[in-house]
């Protein structure tokens, strides 16, 4: 049966529409994932952090996690909002983001709760003593490894976007972000990132904004190629004075305890943006390492904590090349790309063993 011009523009109107893929934002998942990486690496790179400049470098670098949740939002609007399913994406996510953490997790879980470190871990945090209990504990929280605290809260940010769909289409989003930003500010990262759901509310209006900004790209995108050094000058200046009047590094507490304003959460939302300035100035060039990095960057994710937890965890110290009181940015710089290139060895070799069933593993 042929279709009439106002049937078919009605068809055409509601089929999905294929997104472009953009070089920039998977240069971007490149970039996070050393970020990522890079705060577990300055111990074992001897990296004390105690001068200002040493203080205001590690200020830039820490918190890469909120590149990724970023990336993370950007990707739900230009990937998945189009063509939406829940129960697909959910099931999705259970299955090639859960699974692997669950599997992963479990031989270190079984190592806390018998053998362990003195005293066990989980002692410092819970009274708990059932091992179930404490198995559901190491879960929940994700203090298996370094890193691992990311799982429960991104899935509980998974099983929130039905309600980010409403307030995309109801253009609703940035009435969210601000707000939430502002308590994101007064709450911070939660004590030893044991509190899934203040890691949520800390994380959520990066996410909003992720999507907000896909949805905005064809504004944004000029916008920031515009003023992307006055952002870059603003983000400089919030990592110098958080290290002058606050100290270095993420400022975990409680939720409801009043303390400083979080300063690094706008930092890094600003060069997020001088990121993704820079990168779409070049969105026609494939930079072909940090396009392989973005494809297997999960994989990274999931396996650089094997590598980087356990010379503290075993050993009980990070002080794996001598380097301690000698390190400094570079060194950490170093040893995070020697993490990453056997993380992506240790990948590629999963990936070739067990083929497609490699993404319950390793989620790729």
């Amino acid at each position: 049966m042929s279709l009439t011009p106002s049937t078919r523009s009605q068809t055409e109107q509601q089929a999905p529409t294929k997104k472009a893929f953009l070089n920039s934002i998977n240069h971007f998942r490149g970039i996070a994932i050393i970020f990522i990486v890079m705060a577990h690496c300055y111990r074992p790179a001897g990296w004390q952090v105690e001068t200002l400049s040493d203080k205001t470098w590690f200020n830039l670098m820490m918190n890469g996690t909120v590149f990724f949740v970023f990336i993370s939002g950007f990707l739900f609007h230009h990937v998945f909002s189009h063509r939406w399913d829940y129960k697909k994406y959910m099931k999705n996510k259970t299955k090639f983001v859960f699974l692997p953490y669950l599997l992963l997790s479990l031989p270190w879980i079984i190592w806390h709760i018998t053998a362990g470190t003195n005293p066990l871990m989980h002692l410092n945090y819970t009274e708990l003593t059932d091992p179930i209990q404490i198995a559901s504990w190491y879960v929940i929280t994700g203090r298996t490894l370094t890193a691992y605290w990311y799982i429960p809260m991104g899935m509980m940010l998974f099983a929130l976007s039905p309600w980010v769909m409403h307030l995309l289409r109801n253009h609703r989003l940035m009435h969210y972000a601000l707000p939430l930003l502002i308590i994101a500010m007064v709450i911070h990262r939660p004590e030893s990132n044991l509190n899934a759901i203040q890691s949520l509310v800390y994380f959520l209006p990066v996410y909003l904004f992720g999507v907000w900004s896909s949805e905005h790209r064809d504004r944004l995108f000029p916008f920031i190629e515009k003023y992307w050094l006055v952002m870059l000058l603003a983000a400089i200046a919030l990592a110098f004075g958080q290290a002058h009047y606050f100290g270095a590094g993420v400022l975990n507490k409680q939720a409801f305890d009043l303390t400083v304003p979080d300063l690094m959460l706008p930092q890094k939302l600003l060069l997020t943006l001088v990121l993704l300035a820079l990168l779409n100035k070049i969105e026609h060039i494939n930079i072909k390492p940090l396009q392989k990095l973005a494809e297997v960057s999960f994989a990274i994710y999931f396996i650089h904590p094997w590598l980087t937890t356990p010379w503290w965890m075993l050993y009980g110290s990070p002080d794996l090349f001598n380097l301690q009181g000698q390190g400094n940015v570079i060194t950490t710089l170093l040893v995070t790309l020697a993490v990453i290139a056997i993380s992506y060895a240790i990948a590629v070799t999963v990936k070739a063993l067990f083929k497609q069933r490699s993404r319950y593993l390793i989620g790729w």
